[in-house]
């Protein structure tokens, strides 16, 4: 059994992650206080390591 045609060679996980907006992202989470403590990770890298 052979692997089908359009399969993209990424997991599925990666695909998602990339139609994320991380402009969006991380517009909402400055509006919200949410990159206010941050030294290196900003709140799109958080999601896509704890995801």
């Amino acid at each position: 059994m052979g692997k089908g045609n359009h399969f993209s060679g990424q997991p599925l996980y990666s695909q998602v992650i990339y139609l994320l907006n991380k402009s969006k992202i991380l517009h909402v989470s400055h509006e919200n206080g949410g990159e206010r403590y941050t030294k290196r990770f900003n709140c799109r890298i958080h999601l896509v390591v704890n995801g």
